[in-house]
């Protein structure tokens, strides 16, 4: 009907021979809201929203600031969203007191009374709905989603998680624990600007315990190195390994702020360069021998997806299949040199003797750097070269920046559910709850006011 319904019933009381009992029914409703110290004034329906009216139960009230009694100004209503009952979306109706003091030369003339086991200061949602929103956010479902369940805005259940996820990162003070090795990578944040100009900020991975520490607005030296400064003592001497891909800024993070850490390239990012010189060796061969791009009959074109491949995991057919396709394309032999070359330094990471890697990583550089190789395989010479300590620091403890790069999946993960981010906070916010593991016991507890 859309109108208050007032709390009077009557029930019979069988084991008093069906005499009636008066009883209060917003017992139920009290058991609804489930909160010590509020009055239930009224329930009502409007369309599929139930409504329910509370207030705080107050006895007398002193100004903060004097110390004199206070009176009630004014009790205006103020509608927050709760968690659903069943599939109705319901609604608390606060009846906050506004107060006065009646000490009339108190600077503090009149405040609202809050209560943050109802709800938190600037945000429309109870306190346990915002920290249900949070949780559902958190373990990957997208803001619309919730915000339809809840029959609310976007914006409301945002600010919630916003609110909230980040008081939980701050609380929770044991979600980073004893961290041996620190990841670094580079991840595309936005695209912005007529231009499309792109931003993009550092993932910084625990990568023995594989767990997404922080999200730093940059790659620039400078931002990275000021996050590590900025981390206690106990956490930095605890380092003993740094995972990187083939970045300077990176790589001077570590120098400078962790001296006494190992850099090691990632395994990963050698053996693309190495593919990325045989692919472009592959692309130059067949130009210059067909006067063309790769077409779908030339013999080149069709053997560029097993030249990538491991040769170890090549069958009989398949390795034959490509030597008849490198007789017929390559004239001169230089993809199939290339190809021996990425063989190689696969074979490198095989090796369990760290002097037996480190003289055939020596032998692959001396080699690279003979005037008859190609040019392409002369520069991945000289990048394996400048890298050499770091690719060999691999063999101490096999240790990759694997998992900094599966949690970038994730993170872009969340950026797809998302749709995109263009707020950074929201952005790091919403990664950091789906991939930084924090203890949601710890979210029950926090108080936001």
């Amino acid at each position: 009907t859309g109108k208050p319904v007032a709390f009077q019933a009557v029930k019979q009381n069988k084991a008093n021979k069906g005499s009636p009992v008066l009883f209060d029914p917003s017992d139920i409703c009290s058991a609804l809201v489930g909160l010590k110290g509020v009055r239930i004034l009224h329930y009502q329906r409007i369309g599929p929203i139930a409504e329910i009216a509370i207030e705080q139960i107050v006895s007398e009230v002193r100004c903060p600031m004097c110390g004199f009694m206070a009176h009630v100004k004014e009790r205006p209503f103020v509608t927050y969203i709760d968690l659903p009952f069943g599939s109705t979306p319901t609604r608390i109706k606060w009846k906050k007191h506004r107060m006065a003091c009646s000490n009339l030369s108190c600077e503090k003339r009149s405040w609202t009374l809050s209560d943050h086991r109802i709800a938190a200061s600037h945000s429309l949602l109870t306190t346990r709905a915002a920290k249900w929103a949070t949780k559902q956010v958190g373990g990957g479902r997208c803001v619309s989603e919730v915000a339809k369940e809840l029959n609310c805005d976007w914006g409301v259940v945002n600010r919630a998680v916003v609110i909230y996820g980040k008081a939980l990162l701050d609380a929770d003070r044991k979600r980073i624990g004893h961290t041996r090795a620190l990841g670094f990578d580079e991840t595309l944040f936005v695209r912005t600007g007529k231009y499309k100009t792109q931003s993009w900020c550092t993932t910084i991975c625990d990568v023995g315990n594989r767990q997404l520490i922080d999200i730093v607005e940059s790659r620039k030296y400078t931002e990275v190195a000021k996050w590590v400064n900025e981390r206690p003592h106990g956490f930095r001497s605890q380092i003993v390994y740094g995972t990187l891909d083939m970045s300077n800024s990176y790589a001077a993070v570590f120098s400078v702020t962790l001296p006494r850490a190992t850099q090691v390239v990632d395994r990963f990012h050698v053996i693309k360069l190495a593919n990325s010189a045989l692919d472009g060796i592959r692309r130059r061969v067949q130009q210059e021998a067909t006067g063309h791009r790769g077409r779908r009959d030339d013999p080149l074109y069709r053997s560029r997806r097993l030249l990538v491949m491991n040769g170890r995991n090549l069958d009989e057919i398949a390795t034959k299949r490509l030597e008849t396709l490198l007789e017929l394309g390559d004239p001169n032999a230089e993809v199939a040199l290339a190809y021996r070359v990425k063989e190689a330094i696969s074979e490198f990471y095989e090796i369990a003797e760290i002097d037996q890697a480190r003289s055939h990583l020596e032998e692959i550089v001396d080699r690279l750097s003979l005037k008859s190789m190609p040019s392409e395989l002369r520069r991945l010479g000289k990048t394996i070269k400048y890298w050499f300590e770091k690719i060999m620091a691999f063999h101490e403890e096999r240790m990759t920046n694997g998992p900094t790069e599966g949690l970038n999946n994730l993170i872009k993960r969340v950026k797809r559910v998302a749709f995109g981010f263009t707020n950074f906070d929201n952005y790091r916010i919403r990664a950091l709850l789906y991939g930084g593991k924090p203890n949601w016991r710890v979210l029950d507890s926090i108080v936001v006011k």
